[in-house]
């Protein structure tokens, strides 16, 4: 057992070869793996901070590529209406055209009816002095008296009547 129980000695020397140990340690390696874990740490902030950064412009892309479609949007409801408007404009036109170009019709179909209308009223003019001229010839030629005159001329009214 008496490697079980450590002479003083032993403890002395264990302790002092203990603490040159940490004490080569600290000079030689504790330096290097603090600045290792400081840098590492510097490392890790900026990452984490770099990550905060980019979380932040891409809600605020995302907050412009809303307003991009927003705006977007508004842009195309306006076309949309607008489009609206110049079709019922082109609408109203092409209805006041129709309209007006019905008119124009109407008057012209009404313009050649009264033409008709004095062409044969002229017609029958033209024919009741024909029968007037006829009836004249007829009647000098038959020396009518005053009686037979009379009833020549009512008989050519009756005519021109009967045609009106």
């Amino acid at each position: 057992m008496d490697l079980m129980t450590p002479e003083s000695g032993t403890i002395v020397w264990t302790a002092v070869i203990f603490l040159l140990l940490m004490l080569v340690l600290y000079k030689i390696a504790w330096k290097p793996i603090l600045a290792m874990l400081e840098e590492r740490e510097h490392t890790i902030t900026d990452s984490l901070k770099a990550a905060e950064q980019a979380h932040r412009d891409a809600e605020k892309s995302s907050e412009k590529h809303r307003q991009i479609i927003e705006e977007a949007t508004k842009e195309a409801q306006k076309i949309i209406l607008e489009a609206r408007r110049t079709a019922e404009k082109m609408n109203d036109e092409m209805s006041q055209r129709a309209q007006l170009e019905a008119e124009q019709i109407i008057e012209r179909a009404q313009k050649e009816l009264d033409a008709g209308r004095d062409k044969i009223l002229q017609e029958m003019r033209d024919l009741a002095v024909d029968l007037s001229m006829a009836a004249t010839e007829n009647l000098i030629a038959q020396k009518l008296s005053k009686e037979d005159h009379q009833a020549a001329v009512n008989e050519a009214l009756k005519k021109i009547e009967n045609l009106s």
